[in-house]
């Protein structure tokens, strides 16, 4: 992998590997394994210590969770904000598809669209404020197994306006305990936190002592879902509020890096991440589980080798840390640059449960597990990204296709085009369009006929 640094002693394991190689195969896994599913909001695609790309990152509990698990260099977040990645990661369907394309406003949807379609020729399509209640989740399904479910930390799925409630809940009925959880701890229509100490303002959790920090007692309440689900086959989906803004931390992390509260935030992620490993390790549970740790887009502070932030249709919007994690099973220290994206977390779960996807209607995904346990004869398959919405962080307001090492993204107001060849330019730094215009109508054939396919919201003119 030419973008992480070759002095990097991870960087020699992987570069031995070929594919996603492993002696394992699907039929060996456990009948009902755990899984974990550790869901950060806004982590940046090299913030993380392994990458090497900010050295004064340190991240030493994720750093050993790629060691003795499997980077996937190439994952890609369903939309470049975190509502539309969520609701496609509990329902294996695109944003597009669901009709939920933006984030969900906390200042209210009305005031929201007024505010971004000012002064432009496109006005915001249109997209819905909460999960619809008919959507079945894999919660739902990982139930019918015999699952306990758990849903700890941000939901955002919840209703718009949330700023203007006391406890973050716009309408009960659409937090995660009605899509299928047991538990929820946290989820409600908060985007980000009303505050990262106690009092938390969240109606969906009592409130710590004076100061408590919310990426702790989150990790703590995972901690707790597994210890009281040991005996039994469980689904805990950590969806941390971290490193969403309001940037805090505690005192002594934030001194520690000088000031700067993301590093700090980051630290303390990784704590937690190291506390529910541990948490596993100690009850023998290492064996029979399956940790995921993934980004909902990208970050805010910068994702180098990328171009582009949160937000945007550039790589640096949606390409996302992903490490898979489960002992013995999937091969330490691997690599794996086959593209997989939010709409296949369902089907892998699916997979892991026994169950196929030709049960359910309207997966747009695969299973990524025959990846992660070392089969490399996958066929290259076309990724989609429609996101209708103005956002100031740059290339926004558009659609864009990934196709083996193509990509090819339309911004919608100004009608330009965009080709880029990723194997040799992953920073998006020269558009091919006029060097390849049969390869940019041929994406553009396809992503047309998807959105098709999918009966995607379009902007209107802002008349």
């Amino acid at each position: 992998m030419k973008y992480l640094k070759k002095n990097s002693a991870l960087f020699l394991v992987l570069i031995t590997l070929l594919g996603c190689k492993s002696n394992k195969t699907v039929d060996q896994v456990s009948t009902k394994p755990n899984i974990v599913f550790i869901v950060v909001d806004d982590l940046g695609y090299s913030d993380i210590g392994y990458m090497q790309h900010k050295p004064e990152i340190q991240t030493p509990n994720i750093d050993k969770l790629a060691k003795t698990g499997m980077i996937f260099t190439d994952a890609y977040a369903a939309s470049p904000v975190c509502s539309p990645t969520r609701a496609s990661l509990v329902t294996g369907k695109s944003p597009a598809a669901l009709k939920l394309t933006c984030h969900i406003p906390g200042m209210g949807m009305e005031k929201y669209l007024k505010k971004l379609s000012k002064g432009k020729k496109l006005k915001e399509a249109h997209f819905l404020n909460h999960l619809p209640e008919d959507e079945l989740t894999i919660a739902e399904v990982l139930k019918t197994q015999g699952y306990s479910t758990g849903y700890i930390g941000k939901w955002h799925l919840g209703g718009d306006g949330s700023i203007y409630t006391e406890d973050g809940i716009v309408d009960e009925k659409f937090n995660p305990n009605h899509f299928g959880f047991d538990v929820n701890i946290g989820g409600c229509a908060y985007g980000q936190p009303a505050s990262y100490f106690s009092p938390y303002k969240n109606g969906t959790m009592t409130d710590g002592p004076k100061g408590e920090y919310l990426t702790d007692r989150l990790g703590d309440e995972a901690v707790r879902f597994i210890e009281n689900n040991k005996e039994k086959p469980f689904f805990l989906n950590l969806a941390t509020y971290t490193v969403h803004t309001p940037l805090g931390a505690p005192a002594e992390n934030i001194k520690k890096y000088e000031g700067n509260k993301y590093f700090a935030m980051i630290e303390k992620l990784d704590e937690n991440v190291g506390k529910v490993m541990a948490t596993l390790e100690s009850l023998n549970l290492l064996e029979n589980t399956i940790v995921m740790f993934y980004s909902d887009n990208g970050g805010l502070w910068g994702n180098a080798p990328l171009k582009g932030i949160k937000g945007t249709l550039n790589e640096g919007g949606i390409r996302v840390p992903l490490i898979v994690n489960w002992a013995n099973k999937v091969p330490a220290g691997s690599t794996c640059n086959k593209p997989v994206t939010s709409v296949d977390f369902f089907p892998t779960m699916l997979e892991l449960a026994k169950l196929s996807p030709e049960n359910y209607k309207g997966l747009e995904g695969m299973s990524f597990l025959p990846l992660a346990l070392g089969k490399t004869e996958v066929a290259d398959r076309p990724l989609y990204w429609h996101f209708p919405h103005h956002r100031k962080e740059g290339l926004s307001m558009g659609a864009a296709i990934r196709y083996g090492k193509w990509k090819y993204i339309v911004e919608f107001e100004s009608e330009k085009e965009f080709l880029y060849n990723l194997e040799n330019d992953l920073g998006e730094e020269t558009n091919l369009m006029q060097r390849f215009p049969e390869k940019g109508l041929e994406l553009s054939q396809k992503l047309k006929q998807w959105q098709s396919d999918v009966s995607a919201e379009m902007p209107e003119l802002n008349l």
